[in-house]
């Protein structure tokens, strides 16, 4: 069982301001691609860094062994024992109900109990998503939680915020005025932004533009006057000061970061071709090394981000990239640190608990007055124009 200390004794005064009172980190170990070790060198170095604990959860004799060839077994990174684990290929729903003792699952069981502010995973997220639903519940009136991911932008701009980026293969239209709501909100709290840009993706900014799906979403955000609705944003616009909020359906959102990780890599492999084919090619690349470095290993590395929140839940978690390095998982720890610090869940919870009081009537009637509920009655009523 786990010590019940606080975050903060024994830290010899690494702690973060802030920090001291909040509760260890659950790391699901055996969701990486590259395989437990990554997830415990990072638990282990956000430790070192900000002294933040972490309880992983897996085999315990293999984690144990890992502790131990890192010099870190005396630290406060603890093992919970979970023999069994969700594959990649497994059955999301089904593989969450027919192993309970699976790393990710009790990795939540930990959230769900309050032995822990938060959980991360590497792992499928498909059962990330079920899972957190299944043990740990929705906040009243989402149906889908959604993965809330940041995608930087050219320019000293804030980067934006891209949402369902692989949760929700398929969505409804009011799905998407939800994860439009949850966005906003959450823009808000990371950034200090009142009353963020959002914007439906779609294939042109014309009205007439999208599926049926996305312009019934636009209907009703256009609508909504909590949310600040910009409308149809390109794919081009995901990495430029247009939009702060990207609202989409899982499968195009997580098409699209992959698109722009690819073509971050194309750039940066280019370069390094280019600067190979002669001296003077050489001499000025290196000339721009500082800069290339800045821009390449910090603005547009995912691992510097750390997870992304799956938003909607009612505990705090985030999903990381499959391939995670030692330096993300890190850097998702002392996020989510950050995020249990400040109420970051808490603050979605009341907002969106409390939309029923806020929500707008629409052309006189009271159609948003039950919610969410409401405004999912006018969605279905839109037609095709």
């Amino acid at each position: 069982m786990f010590r019940s200390q606080s975050a903060g004794a024994k830290l010899n005064g690494n702690m973060l301001p802030g920090f001291a009172q909040v509760l260890p980190v659950a790391v699901d170990a055996m969701g990486s691609d590259h395989g437990p070790r990554v997830l415990v060198e990072g638990a282990v170095q956000a430790y070192h860094e900000i002294g933040a604990q972490s309880i992983l959860t897996g085999p315990k004799e293999d984690l144990n062994a890992i502790l131990d060839s890192l010099g870190a077994k005396d630290l406060p990174v603890f093992v919970r024992h979970a023999p069994q684990v969700i594959e990649m290929e497994d059955s999301p729903v089904r593989s969450v109900r027919r192993k309970p003792d699976a790393s990710l699952c009790v990795a939540y069981d930990l959230l769900n109990r309050g032995e822990v502010s938060a959980m991360l995973s590497a792992g499928n997220s498909g059962a990330m998503m079920a899972a957190g639903r299944i043990i740990c519940g929705l906040v009243p009136g989402i149906e889908r939680p959604a993965i809330a991911t940041i995608i930087p932008v050219a320019g000293e701009g804030k980067p934006n915020v891209i949402l369902d980026s692989g949760a929700n293969v398929d969505c409804h239209a009011e799905n998407l005025v939800q994860f439009a709501v949850m966005g906003s909100i959450y823009y808000t709290s990371l950034f200090g932004v009142d009353f963020p840009r959002v914007g439906l993706l779609s294939n042109g900014t014309e009205p007439s533009k999208g599926t049926d799906v996305v312009r019934a979403a636009a209907a009703t955000l256009s609508q909504l006057e909590i949310v600040n609705y910009i409308g149809f944003v390109e794919g081009r616009d995901a990495t430029i000061d247009k939009v702060d909020v990207i609202v989409c359906d899982g499968f195009v959102g997580n098409v699209l970061l992959k698109v722009t990780e690819g073509a971050v890599r194309l750039v940066y492999e280019q370069l390094m071709l280019e600067a190979k084919r002669g001296l003077i090619r050489k001499l000025g690349v290196g000339l721009f090394k500082g800069a290339l470095k800045e821009v390449f290993a910090n603005k547009f590395d995912y691992t510097a981000y750390g997870g992304a929140p799956l938003l909607g839940l009612n505990k705090l978690a985030f999903v990381l990239h499959g391939s995670s390095d030692v330096r993300s998982v890190k850097s998702a720890i002392l996020l989510a640190y950050t995020f249990a610090t400040n109420g970051m869940t808490q603050k979605i919870i009341q907002e969106l608990t409390s939309l029923e009081d806020r929500l707008h009537s629409v052309n006189g009637s009271e159609i948003f007055s039950g919610g969410f509920a409401g405004a999912k009655g006018l969605v279905k009523g839109i037609k095709r124009e």
